[in-house]
Order: structure tokens, then sequence, then C-alpha cells
């Protein structure tokens, strides 16, 4: 619905993945009220669109949307607005939520609350250059064996301007719940890769040496493929395979961006390359991650998706 989405104008996939994302949230709690409000009975609108209407309708400040919107179908929808707040307010009181946001099952609340991993960039910087850099734009490092209990949370409180070393990952920095360095010059210059630590994974456990030669045989959009010339510090050779040539042209430009100079796209399907071809020869380390839509993408949240699944389909 975003990320893949050719009908949707860029500017637009960031608040249609943020409508979507908000109204998964809710989705529990809107499904009881939309069927409780007999709103499905009374009006011809499928299921999953009357929970983004009702979405906007009771939770959102503007109230449903205007702009390009299908007036016949919103006036379907509003006219039900006092009947739906009723419901709310009495599954509110049910569930002793003070507020919309109690509403959220508290695993999704969690889910939300990701912790934002950035990932340096051995080609440009090391770990204690990077770290520095952070430090004299007023990030304060702390050390995460502070944590009482094992919470992350505790020393890396959402909105504080700290960060930390991975415990596991030695190239990995972890930032608060919420922290945006999409505009940080650091990010801008390619010093770091903003990467989940799940996709930062794949790399360490290959480990391929500087100099060697290695593929990887799903590698769009490319941040595990940087991540491997990254350890290779810049020597050998890597083959980028990727079926998707507009995915493959997004390979090239992020991995150029990360100073990349020893990446060879090749634009088919690895299943289709001969094992015996002389050109493959040499490889020594293969990886395989294979990808859904966007595997590595900062802040996924597969959660949502799947807890509206159970929704929709409890027996699974």
């Amino acid at each position: 619905m975003t990320v893949g989405n050719h009908y949707l104008k860029p500017e637009e996939k960031r608040k249609m993945y943020a409508l979507l994302c908000e109204t998964l949230k809710y989705a529990s709690a809107l499904s009881i009220v939309i069927e409780r409000s007999g709103l499905l009975q009374a009006e011809n609108v499928e299921a999953r669109l009357a929970l983004v209407l009702t979405h906007d309708l009771l939770f959102t400040r503007g109230g449903l949307q205007h702009t390009g919107a299908d007036q016949k179908l919103n006036l379907a929808i509003r006219k039900h607005k006092t009947r739906l707040t009723s419901e709310l307010e009495r599954l509110k009181a049910e569930l002793g939520a003070e507020s919309n946001v109690d509403l959220i099952p508290a695993h999704l609340r969690d889910a939300a609350s990701t912790f934002r991993y950035v990932r340096v960039n051995l080609l440009v910087a090391s770990v204690d250059t990077i770290i520095k850099a952070f430090q004299d734009d007023r990030y304060r490092l702390v050390d995460l064996s502070q944590a009482e209990g094992g919470s992350m949370h505790q020393v890396l409180a959402v909105k504080s301007r700290v960060f930390a070393r991975d415990p596991d990952l030695p190239d990995l920095l972890v930032f608060p719940p919420g922290t945006d360095l999409h505009a940080h010059p650091l990010f801008v210059n390619g010093s770091v890769v903003l990467q989940d630590k799940a996709s930062c994974m794949p790399a360490h456990v290959v480990r391929p040496t500087p100099g060697s030669v290695a593929l990887d045989a799903c590698a769009a959009p490319g941040n595990k493929t940087s991540h491997m010339a990254s350890l290779m510090n810049n020597r050998g050779r890597i083959f980028a395979f990727d079926m998707d040539q507009r995915r493959l042209e997004t390979l090239v430009e992020l991995t150029g961006n990360a100073k990349c100079k020893i990446i060879k796209p090749q634009c088919m399907n690895f299943l289709d390359v001969d094992p015996l071809d002389p050109a493959y020869a040499e490889v020594e380390y293969a990886l395989l991650d294979p990808s859904c839509s966007g595997s590595g993408i900062v802040n996924r949240q597969d959660a949502l998706v799947d807890s509206y699944i159970s929704i929709v389909n409890p027996s699974g």
C-alpha cells in the first residue's frame, strides 16, 4: 500500500503509511465499535475501509478527510457518528481505558516504541570517530549495563538525547525510540546507515574477509550488501543479485552513497545462475536473506499486520 505503490505520489507515501499504522493500532477496538454500531449492516462499505474511516472520524483532530475523498461515502459514515461515539465510550468504560491510547494493545504499544539503530559505515569512519561526532552534536553516550533488570528503556528514554553502543554488534549504535536522524549530516554524507539490528546480523554471520569474493543472492535495496562491503573494507568483490531493475537501481544509489566500490549489480534471478559459470568461480561467501517487501527498512510494523490478521482470522 505504501512503499511499492506505483499509483501513490512519493510525497503522499509517508501520510499513507502513518494512516495505516495508526488505524491498525486501534483495529481491535474499532472492530468492536463498528460491529456493535451495526455500521456494516446499514451501509454498503468494505470492512477494512470502514476501519480507516471510523479511525479518522473518532480519533483524528480533523475528522474525515475531504481532499480527494468520496463525499457520498463520507456522508454515509458521518451519519453514524453519534452511535459510533457512544459505542466507543461504552468500550472504554468496559476496559477501564482513561484515554484512546489505552485502547491500543500493550504488545503494539511496545512494538511502536522500538529503538533506533545506526550502523557505522566503516568505509567512511571508525566507530569511535562517529561516537565523538554525535557527542559533539550534544548527544550523551550512556552505558547499557546501567539498565536495571536489563531494561534498555530505562537508559534510552524516549526523546532523550542519549545513545549507546549495541551490546552485540561492534559497528552498531542504538538510540531512543522516536529518534529521527534522516536529516543528520552523518546520515546524509554516508557515514552512518539507518538499519534495523536484525538486518545487521546476516553480514556479521557471513563475515567475508577483505579481498574475498562474495555474493548477495537477494540484494535490493542494498543495506546488507553495503554492510558486507563495509566489513570487507572495500577490498574484493560482491555480486549483488536482484530480479527487479527498479529495486536494483535503488541498490546502486544506496550503496553508492555508502561509498561502496566493490559491488557488481546483477539484474537476474540468482536461481538461474549456472554454478559452473567461471565468472563466479572465486565466490567463497554467500548471503541469502530472502526478502519480503522492505527487509531492513527502519521501524517496520509487522506486529500491526499480524495483530490485524489475528482479528479477522482468529482461528489462524
